[in-house]
């Protein structure tokens, strides 16, 4: 890959790092008679095609401004609706890497074997790593941030929950919440912990995270050395995976979809003994 080719990649911000999934929130969460909401309907009914849909396409179907486009495209994460649309085709390789991890003749043997190499393998490479450190971190910060993607937030949250029934409450942030301010203002006493399994979330974000003054912690399968400029700690899941320095071409795999789940489960598991023992 050119470097044209992986500066282009790595233009998503915090909020852009999946059109999909910040489109699909605005659906859920927001009235049918919204302008986001309308805005968002009309995209994702034309998801396949939107590439060649022009601003004046949707001007005229959704009866909106021209500005109206540019603060929705800005609200999303993205610099106007040339830059969007530039992204689609990589979202179109993560939609791709879905249907490809499913489309499998034995998909259960392949889950079932899959699953039982990387329980064993997450124990004996975290058992090589501080995890009593991060338990430590957690307890003890002062505000403790978890950084995902929306859509592989719900180990993060479950996570989130778990700790609230302890009186530990941890904040979450993610590319479609309205909280990411709360990023700049953590100090040292403060602990962020990002997780992204296949990097990419961490290489796109690298930009809100670098100026974060909090105790940095990466959880990820991703061995780049670039990770090592921005966050204090980095633990890995494995160590049979590469490194990538731009984004990937959307790993699903049996990491990708349940390692971050197993992760917090041991983590939940260590705090609990340690603490509450």
């Amino acid at each position: 890959m050119n470097e044209n080719n992986k500066k282009q990649q790595n233009t998503f911000s915090l909020k852009g790092f999946n059109i999909t999934s910040s489109l699909l929130a605005i659906i859920n969460y927001y009235s049918e008679d919204d302008i986001n909401y309308v805005l968002a309907n009309y995209l994702l009914e034309r998801i396949n095609v939107m590439d060649k849909i022009s601003i004046y396409d949707v001007i005229d179907y959704c009866y909106v401004s021209r500005s109206t486009i540019h603060r929705f495209v800005k609200s999303i994460g993205f610099e106007s609706f040339t830059h969007m649309k530039d992204n689609i085709r990589y979202m179109r390789i993560h939609s791709r890497a879905f249907i490809d991890f499913v489309n499998q003749s034995s998909f259960t043997d392949y889950i079932m074997n899959s699953m039982v190499d990387m329980l064993q393998d997450i124990n004996d490479t975290l058992d090589q790593q501080n995890i009593g450190l991060l338990v430590d971190l957690i307890k003890k910060s002062h505000n403790v941030v978890i950084l995902n993607a929306d859509t592989s937030s719900s180990s993060a949250k479950e996570f989130q929950l778990e700790m609230t029934s302890l009186g530990r409450l941890i904040k979450l942030v993610t590319n479609i919440s309205g909280n990411a301010g709360i990023l700049p203002a953590l100090t040292e006493e403060d602990l962020l912990i990002t997780c992204s399994a296949s990097g990419n979330y961490a290489i796109t974000t690298k930009d809100n995270v670098q100026g974060v003054r909090a105790r940095k912690f990466l959880i990820t399968l991703n061995h780049a050395k670039q990770f090592e400029e921005y966050y204090d700690t980095i633990i890995f899941l494995s160590d049979k995976f590469q490194s990538s320095e731009h984004i990937s071409n959307g790993m699903q795999n049996v990491y990708t979809r349940y390692g971050i789940n197993y992760f917090f489960d041991l983590l939940f598991n260590k705090y609990v003994q340690k603490y509450l023992m």
